[in-house]
Parts: C-alpha cells; sequence; structure tokens
C-alpha cells in the first residue's frame, strides 16, 4: 500500500476533505520518527491486552482477525507511515460511505468514529492508533460483508445448502499492501453475476422514491375496474407512477380509470406474479399498499443471497428459482429457455442446494417416498383398499423396490405403521404416473428432481407451491431435447416416440449439467424490470429476523462493555 508524499498529500488531503463537512479539519503532515514508534506500542497494547475487541468506546466486529493481522506484522500500522495518512484510508472512506449501494447498512462500520480521527491531531499518537485499528477492522468487516455476506446462510436459512465458500479478508488486505491497489480491489468484491448487478440498480431507483417520501396507499374500496370513476383513482395513479408502472400522463382524466391506466396494473400485477386482469382487487391492493422501505428490504435480502452463491457459475447451467416458480436454462448469461415450475408446499419446502444433472428417464417408475406413504397414500388405503390398484401401484418385499411382488390384498392396511412399513410401493408408466413421461436424476441427499406431470391444470396458476418437495415442470419434453442436443436421434419426435413404448429408458446426458435450485423473491428480469413475489416460504422474514438478532447482539454487548 503506497503512502502519499508531500506533494500528494496536499492532495490526499483535498480528497477527503471533499468526503467532509465544510468545518472539519485537514490531516497535519508528516509523521515524526517518535509518534510513529509511540504509536506501535499503543496498537501492540490495544491488540495483546485488550484483544482488540474495543477502540475508544467503539467495538471492532472481527477483532481476533484484526489482532492476528497485526501480530504478523510485529503491530506497525498500516495506514500510514512517516510521509501521513495513506491515500487509500481516503478510498476506504469512499467506500463505506457508498455501502448502502451493495445493500449493506452504513451503521455496521465505524465511519463516523473513522472520520473524526481522520481529521484530528495527526501528531497524537493514541488518535494514530485508533484510526490504523478502526481503518483495518472496517476493512476487514466491509470486505467480508461485500464479498460472502452479512451472515452465514445456514443461520439465515436453515434450507440452505448450497455450500459457502470461506474467504479470508486479512488476505485481501495484505494483496493490498502488495498490489498497491486497495480501491480496485474494494471494487471487485461485489458478486460479479448480471443478476447482482441488476438489482443493485434496482436499490438505488427504490432508495430514490423513499428519499422523496415513498408511495401513497390506496385506500381499500369495492375492486377497482376499467371505467371507474373516483377519487381512489387518483392515488392509484401517483402509485403506478412512482413504481415506473404508469407514465405520466397529459391531458388523461385523474379519477377516471382508463385503458392506459388498466394496462399500467397488468404491468404491476405481472411484475409481482399476480394474475394479470387489470383489475384492483384484493391480492393487488395488498401488493400495491407495501412500503417502498419494505420493498428495498426484499431486494437487499437477494442481494444478500447473490452473495452466498458461487462467484463463477458455469457458462451452461440451469437455475430453478421457488418463488418464482420458474426454470431458467443459461448459455453464457442468457436464458435460452424458460419454463413454469411447480414447488414444494409450505410444509414440504423445496430446499436450496446445487447438483449437476446427469441422466434422465423417460416413462420412470415411480418409488413412493416413505413421507408420501405414511401422510398421504396409507390414510387413502384405510379407507378405500383398492386405492393402489386405480392409481397402477405394487407393493414389493424390499425397500428398495426390487425384491418380489407382495399382494396388495394380503395386507392389514388399519394395523400398518407408516414409519416401519417393511416394503416399498412402486407406481408404475402411465397416464396416472406421478412423474409423468420424464424424470431427471440429479444425486443429491434430499431426494429431490424433476420430473413431468400427469396435472397440467396447475401451470395456470400464479402460486405453484403444490409438490411435496419435488420440480414439477411445465414442458420437461423440451428440456429434454436442449439436453440431448447433441445426439440426432432424441429431436422432440424421437422422445415422443420412446415414450410411446411405454417402457422405462434411462438416458445418460452427453456431459453434467450444473442445477441450481435457488429462492429469490427479488430479482430484474431480462427486459430491465423488478420482479418481486412473496416470501412463500417465509424465508425473508427468517433473513430480517438474523439480521436483527445480530444487530441486537451487537447493542447488548457495547451495553455490557461501556
Amino acid at each position: 500500500m503506497r503512502c502519499t508524499s508531500v506533494r500528494n498529500a496536499l492532495l490526499a488531503c483535498a480528497l477527503l476533505l471533499c468526503l467532509q463537512p465544510l468545518h472539519a479539519a485537514p490531516l497535519h503532515w508528516p509523521v515524526t520518527d517518535a509518534v510513529l514508534e509511540q504509536t506501535t506500542d499503543l496498537i501492540r497494547y490495544v491488540v495483546a491486552i485488550n484483544g482488540a475487541e474495543w477502540v475508544d468506546g467503539a467495538q471492532l466486529a472481527l477483532p481476533d482477525l484484526v489482532s492476528r493481522f497485526y501480530w504478523q506484522r510485529d503491530f506497525r500500522p498500516i495506514w500510514f507511515d512517516h510521509e501521513g495518512v495513506c491515500i487509500e484510508a481516503g478510498d476506504l472512506v469512499q467506500i463505506l460511505r457508498r455501502a448502502g449501494e451493495e445493500g449493506l447498512p452504513l451503521q455496521d462500520y465505524p465511519l463516523a468514529a473513522i472520520e473524526q480521527r481522520l481529521f484530528g491531531e495527526i501528531d497524537d499518537p493514541l488518535q494514530l492508533a485508533q484510526l490504523d485499528l478502526l481503518l483495518t477492522d472496517a476493512f476487514l468487516h466491509y470486505s467480508h460483508n461485500a464479498r460472502s455476506g452479512r451472515l452465514d446462510p445456514r443461520r439465515a436459512d436453515g434450507e440452505w445448502f448450497i455450500p459457502h465458500t470461506p474467504f479470508d479478508a486479512s488476505l485481501l488486505l495484505q494483496q493490498g499492501l502488495t498490489q498497491k491497489n486497495l480501491a480496485g480491489i474494494l471494487a471487485d468484491l461485489p458478486p460479479p453475476h448480471a443478476g447482482y448487478r441488476r438489482l443493485r440498480s434496482a436499490l438505488q431507483e427504490y432508495r430514490l422514491v423513499a428519499e422523496r417520501g415513498g408511495w401513497p396507499q390506496v385506500p381499500d374500496g369495492v375492486i377497482l375496474r376499467s371505467g371507474a370513476r373516483e377519487l381512489r383513482v387518483i392515488q392509484l395513479r401517483r402509485r403506478l407512477q412512482l413504481s415506473g408502472d404508469l407514465t405520466r400522463e397529459h391531458g388523461a382524466e385523474p379519477e377516471l380509470f382508463d385503458s392506459t391506466l388498466r394496462r399500467a396494473v397488468q404491468r404491476f400485477q405481472r411484475r409481482h406474479g399476480l394474475h394479470a386482469d387489470g383489475s384492483v382487487g384484493e391480492l393487488t391492493l395488498a401488493a400495491l399498499n407495501v412500503p417502498v422501505e419494505e420493498r428495498i428490504r426484499q431486494i437487499e435480502a437477494n442481494m444478500e443471497r447473490w452473495r452466498w452463491l458461487p462467484r463463477q457459475l458455469e457458462p451452461r447451467h440451469i437455475l430453478v428459482n421457488m418463488a418464482g416458480y420458474e426454470l431458467q436454462l443459461i448459455e453464457v448469461d442468457k436464458p435460452i429457455l424458460n419454463m413454469r415450475v411447480i414447488v414444494g408446499r409450505d410444509y414440504r419446502q423445496t430446499p436450496v442446494f446445487a447438483s449437476a444433472m446427469t441422466s434422465l428417464v423417460l416413462n420412470p417408475y415411480w418409488y413412493v417416498p416413505r413421507s408420501i406413504f405414511r401422510d398421504d397414500i396409507l390414510p387413502r388405503l384405510r379407507q378405500e383398499p383398492d386405492h393402489l390398484a386405480r392409481l397402477g401401484m405394487r407393493v414389493f418385499s424390499s425397500l428398495n423396490g426390487n425384491g418380489s411382488e407382495v399382494d396388495a390384498a394380503t395386507i392389514d392396511w388399519a394395523a400398518v405403521d407408516g414409519d416401519s412399513f417393511p416394503h416399498t410401493l412402486r407406481q408404475e408408466p402411465g397416464p396416472h404416473n406421478a412423474l409423468g413421461q420424464i424424470k431427471f436424476m440429479l444425486p443429491n441427499r434430499y431426494g429431490i428432481f424433476l420430473h413431468d406431470t400427469p396435472d397440467r391444470r396447475l401451470f395456470s396458476q400464479p402460486a405453484r407451491a403444490f409438490s411435496s418437495g419435488c420440480i414439477r415442470l411445465e414442458d420437461p419434453l423440451e428440456l429434454a431435447r436442449y439436453l440431448l442436443a447433441d445426439d440426432e436421434r432424441w429431436s422432440r419426435a424421437g422422445l415422443e416416440a420412446a415414450i410411446a413404448q411405454g417402457r422405462p429408458l434411462g438416458l445418460t446426458l452427453p456431459q453434467p449439467i450444473p442445477i441450481y435450485l435457488t429462492y429469490w423473491t427479488a430479482w430484474v428480469d431480462e427486459g430491465g424490470l423488478l420482479q418481486l413475489r412473496d416470501d412463500i416460504y417465509g424465508r425473508d422474514q427468517r433473513l430480517y429476523g438474523a439480521w436483527m438478532e445480530n444487530a441486537t447482539d451487537v447493542v447488548a454487548v457495547r451495553t455490557a462493555n461501556p
């Protein structure tokens, strides 16, 4: 890390002054040997005696990491030397001031304490020691948050199973010292994904709306439809203008629900995953009246999830968004296939995890999972003994379904314990098979796979959390065609011909394709529209709670350690 020369020191002062109120006093230059030595001794004292947990009433976020870093450099200051404070300190202050742009709370960083000392007495060793420790902690804390997230994902979401790559911010600081490129290093910390960048832009737009007072609430009342003329339409117009769904119109009648306003309502409904009928009923009204501050927090939560993902996603991969009920096949950052999906019910939630799709099965058997047998099928069997026959199911003596067949009529279903039943139910291929005509295999320990379904009507529903955890696909044949495109035998017609034979047929993909099952309630689509969805599994709420708990823990520690 380079420090300023006397000439550049003046430029650094000017730069830092631009960041401060006009009454702030600039730094003095240079630093004497005696002050530098005293500052080193004070840093040694704070780190060795106090554990670097507190600096003049300010609690450090990462005291252990700070301590280790200073021990490794024999407690020498990082952010200044004989020539004065390094210009990189100004770079860091500017980045911290823009932390909100990354969805990170500004109050998490000791910016006020840093700026107070940056513009204090440069020849005071105590102030310099405190400044150096605060800057180091701020760098390490911000770097970790911007790169890996404010919290470990498993602390905030017990159903998040994508491995979280550990990140050592101290190595990054050492890199900054070596490469003398702190500003560039800090700028590269946030996720590189286009989805993250688009959300960051949307965040700034919604923050501007909040700074200007937010949007109005649309009062309750009868359903608003085309042709309506009343005062509530004025609030509706203003609300949709502020969210960008309605452009300002010259000559429009403010109280009239005209065709232009109807199209704006439909646009809003599509962005929120609602039935786009152009009328303002109960669900649309509820979405309209969510405060902009709540939408800002929702965007920030989904930016956090991007930080939890691997920084590099493979050029060709599959994304499934549970909250958006959508699958995308991505090639070089562009979706080449989109389809609706059905995901797990609230009490059988689909987990977040990553795997690789390796094969598919045409005309698959369905081996009934223990939980579905116990909770869904066994209660029906006790009332309707012929239920299995109607569904095309058979009973086999082994738990893996490969044993000898057992006559279902010989089983006393009333006496069966669903948890200890020693047999397996297998559903044969056919029109009633729960997996439909195609099953896509992806190794995982959660028993989740993608498949067809015989019940096509559910895809017309805006909210589609109906499955037992697996992902049902709107157009599995099209996905299979894409994945097998290298083999000319497996055109759509070839797949349909093989399915028509009615026999199970396994096909190995030419190469495994990575798949990520994710959970986003906010994202910006390829057309630049911010999409917002209900928190169907309550995972946004749990993340908010974890953030609040983390902040409460810090306050409690500060109260206990004045």
